[in-house]
């Protein structure tokens, strides 16, 4: 990525006092099995590149490296370990996601809970997704990566399996300030993209810290709520975004260390400013920058013993409209599109949908959430009012990247993210009429999974 590393000098004095740092802090908090691990999944050859509709053409050349990166948590006795792995791609098939599972379940100990899938939703990887609409040798070289990536993620978490060790994990909060709304609204409704100046934003940026037992830093977890869109349509090669910036300059930082980053619910947010490589090197560097303020302070201890759930909502599809009302919504949903299609292929659409929400708790430490799909940033505000903000970690495009997920605030105000949400899809593109409202469905869900100490705030302190 033609990024310029800091110094090495500089880096191992930092890493060194870190380390020591750490070492002194954790030494009477519990620990657990450990490992981590990163690999290249940058395609071999040219690909069709995700995001875009008007990008129809395969990549040219590499601008920067993929990689996946793999976290494992606990041993094999018991339930298992929590494997949570980062993929830089725009979104990663359930068909692969359940073939890596699969062949993991072949080796270890493994419940669907325990495996989260967070992809970082670029902008500049391969299409894997729309591999079903291409033909020729487009579709040659998707076939080819999706092989090709379904070994490496097996790959890299059997690595990390084989790395654990003890160690410890301890958490911050900090906050970066690239990510903005994009929704352009006028008299309350959408009417195009942009950033937009005091708009709902989630700007805080949660790291997690694991180190062995003696406190040398093994990898860095990060989250944020942003898309990776500063690279814009017609940038055509392979690059990794502002994420795949930061995962490099945090490594450069902290030589030896694995970074590892997933996204919020930031599926209404662009990173701001946006256009070339020299952003995302911006943004990467000021989400490394805010990592190395946060890493030389004290950081919570987290207890490493994960205990995962998973709820799976059943949303009913709205009775099926005639082909004249589908016809009206085709153009401007791909939900009414996609019934179309089925219907005249003589197929008969799908009466319900399945949302998955899973949430790994470690102790009484920490509660960290994985929402599928295209999260907008209303869950993740309403989730703080409504649970302890203290100790809650949201991960958005978590397992599944094929639907936005729209707030009732958004349905009101219409537009993209709506047209094409998974409300507009149990509704055939008309308005979401579903009561309770979806989103109340999903929060309630959330709750039920989190066990009572989070779910209630902590009192506000008198003035």
């Amino acid at each position: 990525m033609g990024i310029h590393l800091s110094s090495s000098w500089f880096a191992m004095i930092l890493s060194t006092t870190l380390g020591a740092v750490a070492g002194r802090a954790a030494e009477s908090t519990p620990t657990a099995p450990i490992g981590v691990a990163k690999i290249d999944i940058t395609p071999q050859t040219p690909v069709r590149m995700y995001g875009y509709a008007s990008r129809t053409i395969e990549s040219e050349g590499v601008a920067g490296r993929l990689s996946a990166s793999a976290l494992v948590i606990g041993g094999d006795a018991d339930h298992g370990p929590a494997v949570l792995l980062s993929v830089d791609n725009g979104s990663v098939p359930p068909t692969i996601r359940t073939e890596v599972f699969r062949r993991l379940q072949e080796k270890v100990r493994l419940k669907p809970e325990q495996f989260m899938l967070c992809n970082t939703h670029i902008h500049s990887g391969p299409d894997l997704e729309g591999m079903g609409s291409l033909t020729g040798e487009q579709r040659e070289h998707m076939v080819q990566y999706a092989e090709h990536l379904t070994s490496r993620l097996e790959k890299v978490v059997l690595q990390a399996l084989a790395a654990r060790r003890p160690g410890r994990l301890a958490w911050a909060q900090g906050s970066v300030a690239f990510a903005a709304n994009r929704r352009v609204l006028n008299d309350g409704k959408w009417t195009g993209f942009g950033a937009v100046a005091d708009a709902p934003a989630d700007h805080t940026l949660p790291v997690m810290r694991v180190t062995d037992a003696d406190g040398k830093l093994l990898a860095v977890l990060v989250n944020y709520a942003c898309h990776n869109t500063t690279l814009r349509p017609n940038f055509t090669q392979i690059h990794g975004d502002w994420a795949g910036c930061a995962q490099e300059y945090i490594q450069a930082d902290f030589p030896g260390v694995v970074a590892i980053v997933a996204l919020g619910c930031g599926a209404d947010a662009d990173p701001a400013p946006h256009d070339t490589v020299e952003l995302c090197q911006q943004h990467g560097r000021a989400m490394a920058d805010e990592v190395q303020r946060l890493l030389r302070a004290p950081l919570k201890p987290i207890n490493p013993t994960v205990t995962c759930r998973r709820v799976s909502l059943e949303i009913p599809f709205d009775p099926l409209p005639s082909t004249e009302e589908l016809k009206k919504f085709a153009d401007k949903t791909f939900s009414a599109a996609q019934t179309l299609r089925l219907l005249e292929n003589g197929q008969k659409p799908p009466t319900s949908k399945r949302y998955d929400i899973a949430a790994w708790t470690f102790g009484n430490d920490l509660a960290m959430v994985f929402l599928s799909n295209e999260v907008v940033v209303d869950y993740a505000l309403r989730l703080r009012r409504e649970l302890d903000a203290s100790r809650l970690w949201i991960n958005a495009y978590s397992n599944e990247v094929l639907y936005y997920v729209a707030s009732k605030r958004l349905i009101n105000e219409g537009g993209y993210e709506v047209n094409n949400s998974l409300s507009a899809l149990v509704t055939y593109g008309r308005p979401e009429q579903q009561q309770p409202a979806l989103e109340d469905r999903i929060i309630e869900s959330v709750r039920s999974i989190l066990p009572e100490s989070f779910r209630s705030a902590p009192p506000t302190p008198a003035p």
